[in-house]
């Protein structure tokens, strides 16, 4: 069930990203420089423009996937899937107008509730899930309950965030005159995301196909893909949490410094970011190369995921940068030109699962993920060089670090080891993390990669930083 939950949700995702990619980066950016100006006007004008082309566009997608359900059906490998399908159609209504405030606060540089709104929806998802599942539906569909949960978590950051716009005393005008500084700014955006997105439910129906054109019966490619997907998969996305709030901070504060021309202040910020997405997306890999096994024991009931879960570690590194890189490039409204980086990974990617999947299995999705998110994160480190003529020198750091992942993956592994026999196996999980992220940052601050000192100080109260 969590495949086919997986397959629905990457169907779900490519949906979500036409009204909630383009918008808010847009609005982000235009509300940054309007705010400059002090065009509170043009700040409302924007959000109001935005809320009409997303509720517009979503209304539209739900309406083609309702009435065409029996024929979209068909394309899944299991029915089942489309019934989890409609049930999250709502929240791609609710995820165009949540794209639309959310844009507004994170242009006005409001981080905390936008952050706050997506801490709500989550919690909003558990709660609705368990009390759905334990007490209202206990002999549904699991697939169907996750959801209904995703909607009912959508519907209440929407509100959340529409409350926080309207309390902070904003308000909404006529979209006239703005929809066409929408459009052409996010058309490109959306379709760059849309296309890239549309990799993963191919690769929702590829894979358990060639798996089953192997040999394995469609419960069991369907079941090896949930497993990758849905439990080590995720996992790997950790860093990268770390790393899309520091593009979530860094797209308005960048186009700022572009709107001001300064050079100096775009080239700190291109130059410290891509170091700090780097550091935290390596900080990870001893530790699930190290413990990998223990963590999916632990969190799922199931060894064979963190044996994939170690065997993908390294891939945190290529898609954190990627992550930042992709960022840094929306800023300079390189979307279109950074859209043929995605494309040659995905293509990438592809072809790992179609020729590699009968020989290795999941090994020739890990493969394939990560020589795409390769690729992508060096050619749009080289576009980047290109477009700004900046001396990136993330070379040696990067080569140093992933040097420094083998001793404190085998610190973790001794580390984790001995204590689970004695202490048990969340103590053998928690001292091998500890262990092997402080052994990396201590190689680090050897080598003189990191400045522990500076960083400690950043997280002291105001009035001991100085003496610091």
């Amino acid at each position: 069930m969590l495949g086919i939950y997986q397959v629905a949700f990457s169907i779900f995702m490519v949906l979500t990203i036409l009204v909630s990619s383009g918008l808010p980066l847009t609005v982000s950016k235009r509300t940054a420089r309007y705010q400059v100006l002090n065009d509170k006007k043009s700040q409302y004008g924007i959000v109001s423009s935005s809320l009409v082309i997303g509720l517009s566009i979503s209304v539209v997608i739900c309406l083609v996937f309702v009435i065409f359900q029996n024929f979209i059906a068909n394309l899944f490998t299991d029915a089942r899937a489309m019934t989890i399908l409609l049930t999250l159609l709502p929240a791609v209504v609710f995820s165009a107008v949540y794209s639309s405030f959310r844009g507004s606060l994170w242009g006005t540089k409001n981080y905390f509730f936008v952050s706050l709104a997506e801490f709500v929806e989550q919690v909003a998802r558990i709660v609705f899930f368990v009390l759905l599942l334990e007490c209202l539906l206990p002999n549904a569909n699991g697939g169907v309950v996750a959801g209904l949960s995703m909607t009912f978590g959508c519907m209440v950051s929407m509100v959340f965030v529409a409350i926080v716009y309207f309390a902070d005393k904003r308000k909404l005008t006529s979209p006239r005159g703005y929809y066409k500084e929408i459009w052409h700014s996010a058309l490109p955006i959306t379709g760059v995301r849309t296309a890239t997105s549309l990799i993963q439910p191919l690769i929702a129906v590829l894979f358990p196909f060639m798996l089953v054109l192997s040999g394995h019966t469609s419960e069991q490619a369907m079941s090896l893909y949930g497993i990758v997907m849905g439990m080590a998969f995720p996992l790997l996305f950790l860093p990268s949490t770390i790393v899309g709030a520091m593009s979530f901070t860094l797209i308005p504060d960048l186009s700022v410094s572009i709107a001001k021309n300064d050079t100096l202040d775009v080239a700190q910020k291109i130059k410290s970011n891509l170091f700090f997405a780097m550091l935290v997306s390596v900080l990870f890999v001893p530790f699930y190369l190290g413990a990998g096994t223990e963590i999916c024991e632990f969190l799922f009931g199931n060894s064979l995921a963190g044996v994939y879960l170690a065997r993908s570690a390294f891939v945190m590194l290529p898609l954190g940068l990627s992550n930042i890189t992709s960022s840094i490039l929306n800023t300079f409204n390189l979307e279109v030109k950074s859209f043929v980086n995605n494309i040659v990974g995905g293509a990438l990617l592809i072809v790992c699962v179609v020729c590699l999947s009968g020989i290795m299995s999941v090994d020739a999705l890990i493969l394939g993920f990560f020589l795409c998110m390769t690729v992508t994160t060096v050619l749009n480190l080289l576009m980047l060089k290109r477009h700004t003529h900046y001396k990136l020198n993330i070379f040696r750091p990067m080569l140093l670090m992933i040097l420094f992942v083998i001793p404190s993956a085998m610190l973790c592994k001794f580390v984790c080891g001995i204590v689970t026999t004695y202490l048990g196996l969340f103590w053998g999980i928690a001292f091998g993390g500890i262990v092997s992220i402080l052994a990396f940052l201590v190689l680090c601050w050897a080598f003189r990669l990191i400045d522990i000192i500076s960083l400690f100080c950043k997280f002291l109260p105001k009035k001991f930083k100085k003496h610091a």
